[in-house]
């Protein structure tokens, strides 16, 4: 009642406990002497992938009828296959990542994603067979990386600036997603041809491989001794 509330003494009153306040990230701690390395490794990641993985969806369908002159309805079924490959290679990398790490799952796929690219380029185009499961595969490796680079990049950073370092990497997706088509209608029209493009997408896999090598490994470890 109020009155046994208004009788006790104030020392059996719990006292109020302060929470000292976290300082907020900043945009300049990014690059500061502690996160440095860290952030321009997943900007590259980030960039890389999404230049590859957007630049071969936004470019699959119209090549699908431009060169292989399907009619509409082939090369939507064609095109999907490339989607359907995605999602599966993402479930298993969503089983498997916990085992393998995060940089050994990047390192296998950047690295099998630029041999398959770079057998395109180098004239496995010709055959619409090959080029179908080729080009399939490599969309698929390169996108389930997508996956993980969404996974990996706020673990990288500790809970002030997760939310900046992360949305700053995203970013890249936008810029890289914009360049990609740019660069595939450039090259086409300097004459370079379908082959040309796909050995430059093959060179952006072997940059994200380079990346990858110098990635910090998460796996296993708590969120407070990686962002250290």
């Amino acid at each position: 009642s109020d009155t046994v509330d208004a009788a006790l003494p104030l020392a059996s009153l719990p006292a109020q406990v302060e929470v000292p306040t976290r300082s907020r990230g900043r945009w300049s701690e990014l690059l500061s002497p502690a996160y440095r390395g860290r952030t321009l490794i997943a900007w590259v990641l980030w960039a890389s992938v999404f230049l590859v993985a957007n630049g071969l969806n936004n470019w699959m369908p119209t090549l699908y009828t431009t060169v292989y002159h399907l009619d509409l309805p082939q090369a939507l079924r064609a095109a999907s296959m490339t989607n359907v490959a995605q999602v599966g290679l993402v479930l298993i990398c969503a089983l498997v990542i916990d085992r393998t790490g995060r940089k050994y799952w990047m390192m296998g796929a950047f690295g099998l994603g630029a041999v398959t690219l770079g057998i395109l380029g180098l004239g496995g185009t010709h055959d619409i067979s090959w080029f179908i499961v080729l080009s399939t595969l490599s969309y698929g490796l390169i996108g389930s990386i997508a996956a993980v680079v969404y996974l990996y990049t706020p673990e990288i950073y500790p809970t002030r600036m997760r939310a900046v370092g992360t949305g700053v990497a995203t970013s890249w997706l936008r810029v890289a997603s914009a360049i990609g088509p740019t660069m595939i209608g450039f090259m086409l029209g300097k004459g370079g041809g379908v082959d040309a493009v796909f050995l430059m997408f093959a060179a952006v896999a072997i940059v994200g491989l380079i990346a990858a090598t110098r990635m910090i490994e998460t796996r296993n470890l708590r969120l407070e001794e990686i962002s250290r």
